[in-house]
């Protein structure tokens, strides 16, 4: 990459950044807006941004288990994270805007932008969009209930922190667990090529990874190491350590992998799709002889 490209690469990084923190700023000051900026607010002032691998990951898992928590309660935010790929790039990276509105007796999202989306618009709709924020931040209620009521507005998620390629399509999907990422390369009609496929999927205290046909991946035992080019296969990282007496492990870990000529490739990323809405409460009503009865609930996402 050129000086060049570095330069303009790094100006959209700022203009990004710019964005984003423009429009949660305006948020942070007023996060009465609704519920599920209360509570991402409260994530976001109680555990530390410093970069540290243990804050990094509290952070994305608090911010993602909100985040399907008001998904499962706000039918506007269900459907602009089900329906649309780019907001749900937004909601799971670095940012999601988007405003509803009522059309006839349905309640709709009508426009929507992420981070990257937002920053590509013409200065004046940018400015009409930030107006727009002010003046209905200026009206809220006190209360946080009666907020909530109101079905047309703005609605901001500053997104769970991941970072994800922004061409990556991605899926929800109710039989993985964790995430799954999938990278293919892209064909070439010209070329006899083998199909190359790596799938990198979260399982607990360990990444599975799983290589088809040759391909430009690396693993790197920690940040120090060399790079270890990984053969085609199946096979999968441990990064759980025994426990041993008078010893406490810290258990937040990292797993180095890198991907050369990215451009080659595509993208496709399945997150697991936990909504409570599709949880079963289990009832086991326990009697005894002596007529004394106890009972069995629970559920779980």
């Amino acid at each position: 990459m050129s000086t060049q490209d570095l330069m303009a690469e790094e100006s959209i990084h700022l203009r990004l950044a710019k964005v984003r923190k423009e429009v949660k700023d305006r948020f942070d000051a007023k996060p009465l807006n609704d519920s599920s900026y209360i509570m991402y607010h409260m994530i976001d002032q109680n555990i530390p941004n410093d970069g540290t691998t243990k804050d990094d990951i509290l952070r994305i898992v608090q911010f993602f288990n909100t985040l399907s928590f008001f998904e499962s309660v706000n039918e506007a935010l269900r459907d602009a994270y089900l329906e649309h790929n780019s907001l749900r790039l937004g909601f799971l990276t670095n940012g999601a805007l988007f405003r509803t509105e009522k059309v006839g007796n349905k309640l709709e999202v009508k426009e929507r932008y992420n981070i990257h989306e937002l920053a590509k618009l013409p200065s004046n709709e940018y400015d009409r969009i930030l107006s727009e924020i002010d003046e209905q931040l200026k009206n809220l209620s006190a209360s946080a209930i009666e907020n909530d009521k109101i079905e047309e507005k703005w609605y901001f998620w500053p997104g769970c922190e991941m970072k994800i390629p922004e061409e990556t399509t991605i899926l929800v999907d109710t039989s993985v667990q964790k995430s799954k990422f999938v990278v293919t390369k892209k064909k070439i009609k010209s070329t006899n090529d083998q199909a190359t496929q790596i799938i990198l999927e979260e399982k607990p205290y360990q990444l599975e990874v799983s290589l088809l046909g040759d391909n430009e991946f690396f693993y790197k035992e920690n940040e120090e190491a060399k790079e270890q080019k990984l053969k085609a296969g199946f096979f999968a990282i441990n990064r759980s350590e025994p426990e041993f007496e008078g010893v406490n492990a810290d258990g937040f870990s990292e797993i180095d992998l890198v991907l050369k000529n990215g451009e080659e490739y595509d993208f496709t990323l399945y997150m697991p799709y936990n909504s409570p809405r599709f949880d079963v409460l289990t009832h086991l009503e326990i009697s005894g002889k002596n007529g004394r009865v106890e009972e069995f609930v629970a559920t779980t996402t």
